[in-house]
C-alpha cells in the first residue's frame, strides 16, 4: 500500500546509504537513487546530503522521515485491519445431509449470534457419498471414525447410545427394551462394519448373540430405508430417530455409545474460532448459558 519510493527513502535512513538500502530491498543502487531523485522531484527539494562519507538527511529529509514513519504505521495498521476485516466477514459453511443434521448447532446459532451479529451462517449438502464441499467448515455429527471424520478435528459435545430401528410390523416392534436374548436368530443390518472399537465390540457381541449381521456395504442404495421394508433389525445411533419414516427405534440393554459432536478444520478462519471457542463456552466447563444437549 505504501508508495514504493516513500518505503525506499525510509529504508535508506534506516540504513544510512544507498548501497546498503539497495541490499535490503534486493534491488540495485541505481534504482534506489532513481527513487530517492523521482521523491525529490515530487516534493521539489533535496532530501540528502550527499558527501565522500555517505549520505545524511536535510532538514526537508528529516521533515519527511517524520511524517513517513507515522504513515508507514498507519498503512500497516490498516493492512491488518483488512485482514482482519476479511477474514471475519466470511460466512460460516455448515455440511449437511441426511444422516448429519443440525440438532444442536442451530440453538447455538441462535445465541452466538445475539453476540456477533455481523457474522453469516450458510448451509452446503453433503451427497450420499459422503463428498465434502472444501468450502465445508463444520459438521454435526456422531463420531464412528470411518474415514472422513480421521481427516478433521472433533469438539465432543455428548455420547449417543446405539438401538435398533425396525419396521413398525417387525416382531420386536413392541419392546421397551431390546435384550440380548431378543437378537437370537434375528437379521441384523450396520452400516458401520467396524471403524472403531465401540462399533467393533457391539458387533462381535450381536454374532456372539446369534444374530446374523449383514453390512450391505457402501454402493447399497439406502439401507436406512430399504429396512423399513424388509425383516431386517437396523443397528443405528439412537439420534437417528428423526430420519427413519415408518419404523420404531428401540435402546439396547447395553452402554453402548459415540461420541456426538462438531467437526472442525485443523485450521478455521477467524469467523470459525469465535463460533467453536463459543460452543466449547456453552458445552464444556463453565457452561454459560446452562444447555444440555438434546438430540431427539
Amino acid at each position: 500500500m505504501l508508495r514504493h519510493q516513500l518505503k525506499t527513502f525510509l529504508t535508506v535512513c534506516e540504513t544510512g546509504s544507498f548501497s546498503k538500502a539497495a541490499a535490503a530491498l534486493y534491488i540495485t543502487p541505481s534504482a534506489v537513487l532513481q527513487q530517492i531523485q523521482t521523491l525529490e522531484a515530487d516534493f521539489n527539494v533535496s532530501l540528502f546530503n550527499r558527501t565522500s562519507k555517505g549520505v545524511s538527511l536535510t532538514q526537508a529529509g528529516e521533515f519527511l522521515e517524520l511524517r513517513g514513519r507515522a504513515l508507514s504505521h498507519m498503512s500497516e495498521e490498516l493492512r491488518r485491519d483488512m485482514q482482519s476485516f476479511v477474514l471475519n466477514a466470511k460466512p460460516i459453511c455448515v455440511g449437511t445431509s441426511i444422516m448429519e443434521k443440525i440438532r444442536l448447532l442451530y440453538e447455538l446459532w441462535v445465541l452466538f449470534s445475539e453476540e456477533e451479529k455481523d457474522c453469516e451462517i450458510q448451509m452446503v449438502n453433503i451427497d450420499v457419498a459422503h463428498n465434502i464441499p472444501a468450502n465445508t467448515d463444520l459438521i454435526e455429527s456422531i463420531n464412528s471414525g470411518i474415514d472422513w471424520m480421521r481427516e478433521w478435528e472433533f469438539f465432543e459435545i455428548c455420547r449417543v447410545p446405539f438401538g435398533f430401528a425396525v419396521a413398525n410390523s417387525h416382531p420386536l416392534a413392541q419392546k421397551k427394551l431390546i435384550r440380548q436374548n431378543d437378537l437370537a436368530g434375528q437379521t441384523v443390518m450396520t452400516i458401520n462394519e467396524g471403524s472403531c472399537d465401540v462399533v467393533a465390540d457391539l458387533l462381535d457381541l450381536l454374532r456372539r448373540s446369534h444374530a446374523q449381521v449383514v453390512f450391505p456395504g457402501r454402493h447399497s442404495t439406502n439401507p436406512l430405508w430399504e429396512s423399513a421394508f424388509r425383516r431386517d433389525a437396523l443397528l443405528v445411533p439412537m439420534c437417528w430417530t428423526d430420519i427413519l419414516i415408518n419404523m420404531t427405534v428401540i435402546p439396547f440393554e447395553f452402554d453402548y455409545s459415540l461420541p456426538y459432536g462438531i467437526f472442525y478444520r485443523s485450521q478455521p478462519h477467524a469467523s470459525v474460532q469465535r463460533f467453536l471457542d463459543f460452543i466449547k463456552l456453552t458445552y464444556g466447563e463453565g457452561n454459560s448459558h446452562g444447555i444440555v444437549p438434546v438430540l431427539a
